[in-house]
């Protein structure tokens, strides 16, 4: 299985091609992200990881779409990209000045082609992003990782797991970061915006 682990940073992988901008990491690849093409062949991966990764880059929307071209243009038909990323109401998004967007899981529902056409349909107040962005990602996975904080006050009995769910939607701090498993659906059909 070919894997890329991408903006590896120091936590590079065994059995993954490790690639990231600092030469201090010591990558397999260096690369921007930001630079395009990728030195990577279309359809060459089966998994991509960007752990706190996407929300440092893109910071304008022609950007954000390049980058996310290329990550569709490398998987292979029915690979997996698994993105981690810090939650927009909790202080380690906000306490880095490097990072340039937030993300919800509703951000990756907005790249399927399917979701995007079910909202067209409709006539939904969506961007249809898809076919904004030219990929098509359907959503795998989606889980709200909890404050360290939080799961403690579980653990001890302070407070239930409904309770925790309900105040992740009103209270900041509360998740600390998403994990998003999206597949690339390929091939690509349809307009290109």
């Amino acid at each position: 299985m070919a894997q890329l682990n991408l903006g590896c940073g120091f936590d590079k992988r065994e059995g993954w091609i490790n690639a990231d901008g600092f030469k201090e990491c010591d990558p397999d690849v260096l690369m921007d992200i930001e630079t395009f093409p990728w030195p990577f062949e279309d359809d060459q991966f089966d998994r991509i990881l960007m752990k706190h990764v996407l929300e440092h880059v893109g910071a304008t929307f022609q950007d954000f779409r390049a980058v996310m071209r290329e990550l569709y243009r490398v998987l292979k038909p029915g690979g997996v990209l698994e993105i981690h990323v810090p939650h927009f109401r909790h202080d380690t998004y906000w306490s880095d000045p490097t990072h340039v967007r937030a993300f919800t899981p509703l951000t990756f529902e907005m790249m399927s082609k399917a979701r995007n056409d079910d909202w067209i349909a409709r006539r939904a107040n969506y961007t249809m992003l898809a076919y904004a962005l030219g990929v098509d990602f359907e959503v795998v996975n989606a889980v709200q990782v909890y404050d360290s904080a939080w799961v403690e006050k579980e653990r001890r009995g302070e407070i239930d797991r409904a309770t925790l769910r309900r105040m992740a939607n009103e209270t900041w701090n509360v998740i600390r970061e998403l994990h998003i498993q999206i597949r690339a659906v390929k091939p690509w059909s349809g307009p290109v915006a």
